[in-house]
């Protein structure tokens, strides 16, 4: 019973300490202070983005998901931030008009949501922050949403 416990007890840890992380949006914004990144490199993992990295990135808006793109990480956040994790409004970008570079792990509040009111194909640039999310990955948590004016 101890050996099986000695074994789980390290894998809880790393699981913990892997899970995502939910920061308040910063209350003064520069746009100076987020690197340009291309949605292909959030995509794909590039090694040059790092947990905690302020980018900015043009896409196309999709849609808001009406699924949790963590769900795993989902619950494991609910031990470290049980409220603030489910205040997460989860969306869908896209690299091109073409519909061609899916990208689901946006995140923003509802109250960003409310002011933003992106529609679908909207061109707009992201502000965030790269959050870890669990085993590698990162999510974007959007610190502001600008939308781009079109000829």
């Amino acid at each position: 019973m101890m050996r099986c416990l000695a074994c789980l007890l390290p894998a809880l840890i790393v699981g913990l300490a892997a899970c995502g992380q939910v920061r308040p949006v910063p209350s003064a914004f520069s746009p100076a202070d987020y690197q340009p990144i291309a949605l292909e490199q959030l995509r794909q993992g590039s090694p040059a983005l790092a947990a905690g990295q302020l980018v900015r990135l043009p896409v196309y808006f999709w849609e808001f998901l009406s699924y949790d793109p963590a769900v795993p990480q989902y619950y494991l956040n609910q031990l470290r931030h049980p409220q603030r994790w489910r205040e997460l409004e989860w969306f869908a970008v896209y690299q091109e008009p073409s519909l061609r570079g899916y990208f689901d792990r946006a995140a923003m509040t509802y109250e960003q949501r409310l002011q933003a009111d992106p529609k679908r194909l909207d061109p707009i640039t992201l502000y965030g922050e790269l959050v870890a999310f669990g085993a590698g990955r990162l999510y974007l948590k959007v610190h502001h949403l600008e939308h781009v004016a079109t000829d």
